[in-house]
């Protein structure tokens, strides 16, 4: 009974070491991403400037949702807040292929567009669920409710709103 309580805490090691390299991973190509145009990604809100600075580029992870695809590819998404104090919301869905972080920035997913609330995999699709804002939406109030698919081999995508 000993070795089985054993191998399956050393299996649930591993699992949690695995999910820490991943979240690192995708966490580090947000953050470089950012770079580029004058921000960054800090893991914690207390990392941001206080008091708030109206300048600081940077977005803190909020909270961040892996999904294992198979057993070699994974995507996250990552909720951001804004370090300048704004009202703003980011999100950034990163798939990992093979080890290799990849941004999906083209999809519409973005504050006053698409967030999604959560995410799962389907053979090759991610599927995301969330608030779609439409054309006359206040920040406060999106309208609708949508689904986002999107093909990780062949990088299309669909956004379907939910019927009312």
């Amino acid at each position: 009974m000993k070795i089985w309580s054993a191998v399956a805490l050393a299996m649930l090691l591993s699992l949690g070491s695995a999910h820490a390299d991943v979240l690192q991973t995708a966490f580090d190509a947000v953050n470089a991403r950012l770079k580029i145009d004058g921000g960054g990604l800090v893991l914690y809100q207390a990392s941001c400037r206080h008091p708030l600075d109206p300048n600081d580029n940077r977005e803190f992870v909020g909270s961040s949702t892996v999904v294992f695809i198979n057993k070699s590819d994974q995507a996250l998404l990552i909720n951001t807040g804004l370090c300048n104090g704004g009202n703003g919301s980011g999100q950034h869905l990163v798939v990992i292929r093979n080890g290799e972080p990849n941004i999906i920035t083209n999809i519409g997913i973005q504050d006053m567009n698409f967030l999604a609330d959560h995410m799962y995999a389907e053979g090759d699709s991610l599927f995301l669920y969330g608030s779609r804002w439409l054309q006359n939406d206040p920040h406060c109030c999106p309208s609708r409710k949508a689904t986002l698919e999107y093909n990780i081999k062949t990088q299309e995508h669909k956004l379907s709103l939910v019927p009312k």
